[in-house]
């Protein structure tokens, strides 16, 4: 059972990545470094309620200036060989690590397609991550990706560096949605015809928070 469920969260992480970045190329954004794409992909997770689509994974280890999934990492390279994905850069920084940007090879987009036509899954993912997409490089992905200090989940104190992080894997304690839902709710107080959407209101107090930094 472990192994098949394995499978099947490779599965919709692919699906993830590929429409991640399909939604990035749409609006002019790629290639997309390694580190902004694990963002996004940990903020839709913990987004995901927002938008009903169904969370990959509630929990990620707490180590590093950003959220990051060496599982996924190694999805998003499968991806690359196989030419689904396109690394347009690569980066090598200290002691041989190693950051590609990515771009969207035919493949990918034929593939993000035939998704978008036959699952609403899919669609309300891709929804999610046009959102995020948009939000986040409008605001501080486009130079900084260490949301760890001050994303709610990422940056709760009560955890320690190398223990996980759990956003309502086994409960359902998850800050990013108590404080999208304090925004909304904030936002409705004060102009009640606004439009209230909270993942750019969730990316808008990142943004604060990390100019503050």
């Amino acid at each position: 059972m472990a192994a098949t469920s394995g499978l099947e969260s490779a599965g919709m992480w692919k699906a993830w990545v590929v429409l991640c970045i399909a939604e990035a190329r749409r609006m002019g954004l790629t290639p997309v470094a390694t580190s902004q794409l694990h963002v996004i992909l940990y903020l839709a997770n913990t987004l995901a309620d927002l938008f009903g689509v169904t969370r990959v994974r509630g929990r990620v280890l707490k180590r590093g200036e950003y959220p990051f999934f060496p599982d996924v990492q190694r999805e998003i390279d499968r991806l690359a060989f196989a030419g689904v994905l396109i690394v347009e850069h690569v980066e090598f920084g200290a002691k041989g690590h190693m950051a590609a940007q990515y771009g969207l090879g035919p493949q990918g987009a034929e593939i993000c397609k035939a998704m978008l036509a036959h699952s609403q899954e899919a669609q309300r993912t891709a929804r999610l991550l046009r959102e995020l997409v948009s939000a986040c490089f409008g605001r501080f992905l486009n130079t900084r990706t260490d949301i760890g200090s001050v994303d709610a989940n990422y940056g709760n104190a009560t955890v320690a560096p190398g223990e996980v992080v759990d956003f309502s894997e086994w409960s359902t304690d998850n800050k990013n949605m108590e404080v999208a839902h304090y925004l909304i709710d904030h936002l409705r107080k004060l102009r009640p015809d606004a439009q209230r959407d909270g993942v750019r209101l969730y990316c808008d107090y990142l943004d604060r928070a990390m100019a503050e930094t």
